[in-house]
């Protein structure tokens, strides 16, 4: 069945069905069931952005004083940081993934639970 769910393979099929004047091909085996509709739009699934919000009330830097703003982080992984006063606390990032967008300026004030970043998975 790897072979059929091959990129190459189902182009192959789909261009089969339209020489045949067929418009779509179901084929079930071992529990994978392939569908190939010529003329059908697909919809791409795009990953779900996770909202990553503050842990306490604070001033956002969404990068260490001392480091560049991260991009790609893994879990667990400082996104950004709140400050108060002298101290610094980071925002981890519940999953590993890509920084899509900063909802909060940087040296912005932000209350516990707002949403400072999205991440994208990876």
């Amino acid at each position: 069945m790897d072979r059929l769910t091959d990129p190459e393979t189902l182009l192959n099929l789909a261009h089969w069905l339209e020489a045949a004047s067929l418009s779509s091909i179901e084929i079930e085996h071992e529990g994978t069931r392939v569908v190939v509709r010529v003329g059908a739009v697909a919809e791409v699934a795009r990953p779900q952005a996770t909202a990553v919000t503050a842990p306490i009330a604070g001033q956002v830097l969404n990068a260490h004083p001392l480091r560049a703003a991260v991009t790609d982080v893994a879990a667990g992984e400082a996104a950004a940081f709140v400050q108060i006063g002298p101290i610094l606390v980071p925002v981890s990032a519940p999953t590993a993934g890509h920084v899509t967008g900063r909802t909060t300026a940087d040296g912005a004030l932000a209350g516990h639970g707002d949403t400072l970043l999205s991440l994208e998975a990876k």
